[in-house]
């Protein structure tokens, strides 16, 4: 049986213990960039899950009843449901306002910069958000049988906000893609698969604002890696895609995560078995299961309008050269902090 369908995708029997303390692998990065893509791939590992974005559980898909990886509307998941009966009781609409306000107020973008310098004493809003979060973990990890949990939800500050939580082990891997094709990406019609009525589309945005974002996220990245104490490594898609096994393989290692090579879903010629997951969210990749191809998608190359190229260019340069992308091809490209505490939906 392929590794990908090792993995529990019904609801397990509660375990009689208590866990006392919960991993959580945080795939930080900019949308568009192959989080969906690793985050499954890396779920399919006995002892590994993968629940998607889980950001956007309390803001969109329980209130929209959005469909969960399995197909199945956010309502009708088994799994989703068992979490959040021993989590809270319920997925009531008490609790997801008040996860979306916790969110707000305690794990926006601009708090970062005080989530990474924060001493003493913990805000209460912050310390509920770190109560509320370990407590979907813990219930993720129970019913699923599962070891590590990863959360694709990217925002640099949720990360940094749950790092230090007690009960929660926090790795952050920055999966990061050349900002030329993320640009590229973002400008295109791509359908949204997950609403259960109507059609919905992904957000567009233009290129100069892309690369925009690009680069600051990133830069909110390389400041936690460097000063924020969590344990933290990057992972570029491109040698995610070249070579998949041994790419995850070594920035697992970089983040003190073992995940042996045989516990990864085999990749022939170009290709990966994925069963069906309950990750939430993302890009509509996430509801493709069976073989499919992993490829870097450099259409941008050909079909990006020249000014655009240039201009995302210019405004990403700086880290571009120091992410390998305007280097020859095969450089090392995985980092990691060791001493610190198809990304379009076409795979």
């Amino acid at each position: 049986m392929p590794a990908a369908e090792r993995r529990p995708v019904a609801v397990a029997a509660p375990s009689s213990g208590t866990t006392t303390t919960t991993t959580v692998l945080y795939l930080g990065g900019f949308g568009r960039s192959g989080s969906t893509l690793v985050e499954r791939v890396l779920g399919a590992a006995p002892g590994w899950v993968n629940v998607g974005e889980l950001v956007d559980l309390a803001r969109s898909v329980a209130p929209a009843d959005e469909r969960c990886g399995c197909g199945e509307p956010f309502s009708r998941c088994a799994v989703w449901q068992r979490v959040g009966d021993l989590a809270f009781g319920g997925w009531t609409e008490d609790v997801l306002d008040r996860l979306v306000r916790l969110q707000r107020v305690a794990a926006r973008q601009r708090h970062l910069p005080g989530l990474v310098v924060r001493r003493g004493a913990v805000p209460p809003p912050l310390a509920d958000l770190r109560t509320a979060y370990r407590s979907i973990y813990r219930a993720v990890a129970e019913v699923t049988g599962a070891r590590v949990v990863v959360d694709a939800s990217k925002g640099p500050a949720l990360g940094q906000a749950l790092a230090g939580a007690p009960g929660l082990d926090v790795r952050v891997l920055n999966v990061v893609r050349d900002p030329r094709a993320v640009a590229w990406s973002w400008s295109r019609h791509v359908e949204r698969p997950h609403a259960t009525t109507g059609r919905d589309e992904m957000w567009r945005i233009p290129a100069r604002r892309a690369a925009a974002q690009w680069s600051a996220l990133q830069l909110e990245m390389e400041m936690i890696a460097a000063v924020g104490g969590v344990r933290s490594a990057r992972l570029r898609y491109e040698d995610f895609v070249a070579d998949p096994v041994p790419s995850l393989v070594r920035a697992t290692a970089a983040l003190g995560l073992r995940l042996d090579p045989g516990d990864l879903p085999a990749v022939e010629g170009g290709r990966v078995h994925l069963g069906p997951s309950h990750g939430l969210s993302g890009n509509p990749g996430r509801f493709r299961s069976g073989d499919l191809a992993l490829r870097r998608d450099d259409r941008w190359a050909d079909e990006m309008p020249a000014a655009d190229r240039a201009v995302v260019t210019a405004l990403t340069l700086p880290l571009l050269t120091a992410y390998g992308y305007l280097a020859t091809p095969g450089s090392p490209t995985t980092t990691g902090h060791p001493d610190r505490h198809d990304p379009e939906g076409r795979m």
